[in-house]
């Protein structure tokens, strides 16, 4: 097949992976997690408690390992945006992607409110995963939105006014109501979380070390009550699906969202689950972990392609 990189045009930036807070913060985590068996390994002296303390070393290691061989040997990935497409630039090689070659985009919501495509699926399957903490990952929507929008044709696109006298006034009849969808999958890694809190405390009690409690228990503490938190959180969350758009209830308080009104959405890493849908001119409606009904959601998330906003 031709190369279609002479069809990019003019280049308008060079993107390389940000080292921020974030992302030496997942380092500085997983070291300490790494740093906890070597203290255990080392306040040990059987033959025995080597042994079983090297296993559970190894074991907190796990998170360090994955990281390294996640975000390392894309450390030197090299983005460039183009006026009708981009390259990608990985230990894999260049990979050339046009505009009219997106078949499909995985977009997150970041932490600054900015939705980021986290990878490309090109018409001829192929997949481009961008790395960790690479920039322009913002711009690349932004770009897809534009030529999405060039793409409708003229007698399709109306007004402002003539869009306001289409829209519905109410949100017509209700068809279903939804809430999280309870699984006792989620529980196992509670319990193991659980177990190693527990391991922490333990262990140092066994070896009669106990000044190692704090320094044991704690840090394996906090994954435990994040991961529980996630699970309680939302639980009592609601989403009533009208005829028009959608209500949303989270602690009590329901957001009211019209179709017409989704300006844009964000799936979680990974994953096609809805995290959150952005009202236009209003919040960011975040959608609970497992919740029903998005199958509802997801044939209006795009039926709406907003005008690209110059910068």
């Amino acid at each position: 097949m031709k190369d279609p990189s002479h069809a990019l045009g003019v280049e308008t930036g060079v993107y390389r992976v940000k080292f921020g807070f974030a992302y030496f913060g997942m380092y500085a985590l997983c070291l300490a997690l790494s740093g906890l068996g070597i203290l255990m390994f080392m306040g040990v002296a059987s033959v025995g408690e080597k042994i079983g303390a090297a296993i559970f070393t190894v074991f907190l290691s796990l998170p360090l390992v994955f990281l390294v061989l996640r975000t390392v040997p894309a450390i030197f990935d090299e983005l460039r945006v183009f006026e009708n497409g981009f390259t990608y630039k990985s230990r894999k090689g260049i990979a050339t992607c046009l505009w009219s070659q997106v078949k499909d985009r995985a977009g997150i919501l970041d932490v600054d409110n900015r939705i980021k495509v986290a990878s490309v699926e090109k018409r001829n399957k192929e997949k481009i995963v961008f790395a960790f903490g690479m920039r322009g990952l913002d711009v690349i929507a932004r770009e897809l939105d534009k030529y999405e929008f060039s793409k409708i044709p003229a007698s399709e696109k109306i007004t402002a006014a003539e869009a306001a006298a289409l829209e519905p006034k109410d949100l017509g009849t209700l068809r279903a109501t939804y809430r999280v969808k309870n699984s006792v999958a989620e529980l196992i890694p509670l319990a193991m979380l659980l177990l190693l809190v527990g391991l922490g405390v333990l262990l140092p009690v066994a070896n009669e070390n106990l000044w190692l409690i704090p320094a044991c228990s704690v840090p394996l503490a906090l994954p435990f009550c994040i991961y529980a938190w996630m699970l309680i959180k939302g639980r009592k969350d609601e989403l009533a699906v009208h005829e028009n758009g959608f209500i949303y209830t989270s602690a009590n308080v329901p957001v009211t969202c019209f179709w017409h009104e989704i300006e844009d959405y964000s799936l979680v890493r990974r994953s096609p689950e809805i995290s959150a849908i952005k009202k236009r001119n209003g919040p960011w409606i975040t959608i609970a972990h497992n919740m029903g009904g998005q199958d509802e959601l997801r044939p209006h998330l795009r039926t709406v392609v907003k005008a690209p906003v110059q910068d």
